[in-house]
């Protein structure tokens, strides 16, 4: 059997429109060793690569769930920071920062539905989730 042939990181990406790659620390401490050991060369290299590039020195990642904005019902979307206005042709809606999106925007666009993270905390390293390797 061959070996599958080598993918660059936007091919990994798909048509998802990510701009951000999140990993669970637990799981990528559950990898073996040798494993981790390369990783972190890796992610060692490409920080010392942009260490000319200014970046944020913190994100705040929420662990949800994608689903059409059409998909989410009101109360919801409302506890999100959403507005919604039901006209007599079309629903409008507008996002917390009062964008409004309207017809088949509003069938295509997707909202973030936060819900519990299924992956244990990383618990100071001690987490560990048996890899299927």
């Amino acid at each position: 059997m061959s070996e599958p042939a080598p993918k660059d990181i936007h091919t990994h990406f798909g048509l998802s429109y990510a701009n951000y790659l999140v990993m669970p620390r637990a799981l990528l401490q559950s990898m073996p060793e040798d494993w981790q050991h390369r990783f972190v060369e890796l992610l060692d290299q490409f920080e010392n690569a942009f260490t000319h590039v200014d970046q944020a020195s913190s994100y705040d990642v929420t662990p949800g769930e994608g689903r059409y904005l059409t998909e989410v019902s009101r109360p919801v979307l409302e506890s999100l920071g959403w507005t919604v206005q039901h006209g007599a042709d079309e629903t409008l809606y507008y996002t917390p920062d009062g964008h409004e999106i309207t017809g088949a925007e509003a069938d295509v666009h997707h909202v973030l539905v936060p819900s519990a993270d299924p992956v244990p905390h990383y618990d100071r390293g001690r987490a560990y989730i048996a890899p299927n390797l």
